[in-house]
């Protein structure tokens, strides 16, 4: 059922469509202009039309039948009117289901948001713009040591925003977060796989042991982390864009 406020916008819209109806409705149209052309349209004229369908009619059928003469056209202008009237009314009913059905989408929709933003909201929880591990995909040169507390948003999000419970409801903002999350892992595996503790830790490092301390690495080291560097740009940017567009769309 409609609230009060809802019956106030409604009887609002309904008035400015009895002063400026919309009459796009091809339905509407028709009647009002079949009701307008009734009243327009004088007797002769009608009485001519009407010999020319029975006359027509007779000639397809072979069923021949007359026309009474038309004494008076008030009963044409009650038609008219009533063609007329209806189709105003029909306008209005159209109407007012298309605002319901708008009422209704948008409760839906604003439902739909709100389990969004707040899905949101924790997914800023577990990897926050102003974490270590976006510090750590925006600016470190992987040709350099990194404490391994630098990855710890990482691997939550990896590890845990995988599951349907995580799922964004709106399409628009899912996508981005899969891709995200799918660029994430790789990232996470790459670095995983060419990574590893200087001593007993924290520190980690991409330099084999054999040339750590050097500038004279082979090709192979140069290209792991010129990917890492590369994965982790993207990684970022992917983060920073999801972030974006997530408070444009549900406003927070």
């Amino acid at each position: 059922m409609f609230n009060q406020i809802e019956v106030k916008e409604f009887l609002i819209k309904i008035g400015k469509r009895w002063l400026f109806p919309d009459l796009s409705n091809k339905i509407t149209w028709f009647v009002i202009s079949v009701g307008g052309t009734i009243l327009l349209t004088p007797v002769v004229l009608k009485q001519l039309f009407y010999n020319w369908l029975v006359d027509t009619i007779n000639l397809n059928s072979g069923q021949y039948f007359t026309l009474a003469e038309l004494q008076s056209d008030s009963p044409d202008y009650i038609i008219g009117t009533s063609l007329m009237v209806l189709g105003l009314v029909h306008n209005i009913v159209n109407r007012y289901f298309l605002y319901k059905t708008a009422v209704t989408e948008q409760k839906e929709l604003e439902a739909l948001n709100e389990v969004d933003r707040d899905l949101f909201k924790e997914f800023l929880s577990v990897f926050p713009s102003d974490s270590l591990s976006i510090e750590l995909l925006r600016d470190h040169d992987f040709g350099n040591s990194y404490h391994e507390n630098g990855t710890t948003q990482l691997d939550i999000f990896v590890n845990t925003w995988n599951t349907a419970e995580k799922e964004f409801l709106d399409a628009a903002l899912e996508t981005p977060k899969k891709e995200l999350w799918s660029k994430c892992r790789k990232f996470v595996y790459e670095l995983a796989c060419g990574s590893h503790f200087i001593g007993s830790g924290p520190i980690l490092t991409c330099i084999p042991n054999a040339y750590r301390g050097t500038d004279d690495w082979p090709q192979h080291v140069d290209d792991k982390l010129k990917m890492l560097n590369d994965l982790a740009t993207e990684c970022y940017e992917l983060h920073r864009d999801f972030v974006l567009l997530s408070r444009r769309k549900l406003k927070c």
